[in-house]
């Protein structure tokens, strides 16, 4: 057992600080020991389970018929779209980044074009109660969308989707979307909304390929960011993308923060998400409080876990997954510096309401949001090594000016985005397949 030293005891004292669960969470940790394996462990990886459910097969014929649609729609000239079916996967919260994004999109179209969004949760249960709460959760959202038809996935004689209705356009929303995409062809337009590089979500095997794959079926893509859609293209499809705005209600406080106090430093923590490399965020956030004591304040949200168990009670809060998006704007208003970790080929909503908030924003360097992520621009970047990363923290903490002046930049720019704009580009590309310029916009940076 180690000493009771000084340090010892005041990491102890932080601990208990923290109150008994925390300092329960301490003790256990210290006394672990490697786990038991259970006898009725499973062999096979959720990467292998996905392939041997059979729900992302498809024969030559599938196929063949698919790109027949895709191509017909490819050469139009003009594509008259006054219906969409959606494939949307089951979702806990209407809030959520991906999911709330499609559906401000299709509030857009219904209130601008007249456009009638049918939504088919095509891996959730039929069973009335879960689409009706489902149903009222996008209702609650986007009361444009009151009188949407939501659909679970029901097998209809011979096809599993066969109850859905004829409309003129279809999009998948995710990559198991893009299998039933695939199966339905009662359509004018295949359309594939990507909003991050999905293959990069499971190791090298069975997983990945099957999500790679739905990259390879030509079906022409709304992409979420630049970066992103360069990768799409890289397949062969034609993509137009966009760059996100965010809410109104993200914005800096009314009064400046008091430089008496603390700096507030915020972390997006998330243990279950690899991409965002919470472990990369606890190494560095243990260095800027061994150096900076009490000249920081740490705070940590996005999913509920427990500092303690991860032996960092004495260094940050976790407040979890807070209740709404207005919790989470009155959170950051109370923030310096933000610090977001994503290593997937999409920038997180994150670092984009950061800077809308007036923080000074610190994520990870990324060839893939280099677009939009410009050192000692509107954030600082740095290599995923903790002690460069907490120095580039600390550089904010120190200087009151940087921290403002990167702050304020990203504020700038973030204000000369809107998501109408956005999605007029969007909607004038994708009816008008043919002679539309499937690119990236320019000039969106003031």
């Amino acid at each position: 057992m180690a000493p009771w030293n000084r340090e010892r005891l005041r990491y102890m004292r932080n601990i208990a600080r923290q109150g008994p669960t925390e300092l329960g969470y301490a003790y256990f940790r210290a006394r672990r020991r490697r786990k038991n394996q259970r006898d009725d462990e499973t062999t096979l990886t959720e990467s292998d389970e996905l392939a041997i459910s059979g729900a992302f097969d498809y024969s030559r014929d599938e196929l063949a018929a698919h790109r027949a649609v895709v191509d017909a729609y490819r050469a139009m000239d003009t594509c008259e779209i006054r219906s969409i079916q959606w494939f949307l996967p089951y979702f806990a919260h209407a809030y959520f980044g991906g999911v709330y994004t499609i559906l401000r999109f299709a509030d857009h179209l219904h209130r601008e074009h007249g456009v009638e969004s049918r939504f088919c949760l095509y891996d959730a249960s039929p069973d009335e109660p879960t689409i009706s709460r489902l149903a009222r959760q996008i209702h609650e959202a986007f009361p444009s969308l009151a009188d949407a038809e939501v659909t679970g996935s029901k097998v209809d004689g011979q096809a599993q989707f066969g109850h859905l209705r004829e409309a003129d356009a279809a999009i998948s929303t995710l990559w198991t979307g893009a299998y039933p995409l695939l199966r339905f062809n009662r359509v004018k337009a295949k359309l594939y909304f990507v909003q991050d590089y999905e293959p990069q979500f499971y190791p090298a095997g069975a997983g990945s390929a099957l999500v790679e794959q739905t990259y390879r079926l030509g079906i022409p893509g709304i992409i979420n960011t630049p970066g992103l859609a360069a990768a799409y293209r890289a397949y062969g499809n034609p993509a137009v993308s966009f760059v996100p705005a965010v809410d109104e209600r993200y914005h800096p406080p009314a009064t400046p923060r008091s430089g008496d106090g603390p700096v507030r430093i915020f972390f997006y923590g998330r243990p279950s998400t690899p991409r965002n490399a919470f472990g990369l965020g606890m190494a560095t956030l243990a260095k800027v409080k061994q150096r900076y004591r009490d000249r920081v304040e740490i705070v940590s949200a996005g999913e509920e876990w427990r500092p303690g168990a991860y032996g960092v009670a004495d260094v940050l809060t976790n407040v979890g997954r807070l209740p709404g998006l207005d919790a989470v704007s009155d959170l950051y208003r109370t923030c310096d510096v933000g610090l977001v970790f994503m290593f997937t080929k999409h920038p997180s909503y994150q670092p984009l309401e950061f800077m809308a908030s007036g923080m000074a924003t610190v994520s990870n360097e990324n060839p893939d949001t280099a677009w939009f992520l410009h050192h000692e621009r509107n954030s600082l970047v740095a290599p995923p090594a903790a002690t460069i990363i907490a120095e580039e923290i600390g550089r904010l903490v120190e200087d009151a000016e940087l921290r403002h002046r990167i702050a304020e930049e990203g504020r700038r720019e973030m204000a000369a985005l809107s998501w109408p704009g956005q999605f007029e580009r969007i909607w004038e590309t994708i009816t008008h397949p043919a002679a539309a310029t499937w690119d990236d916009p320019e000039g969106w940076r003031p």
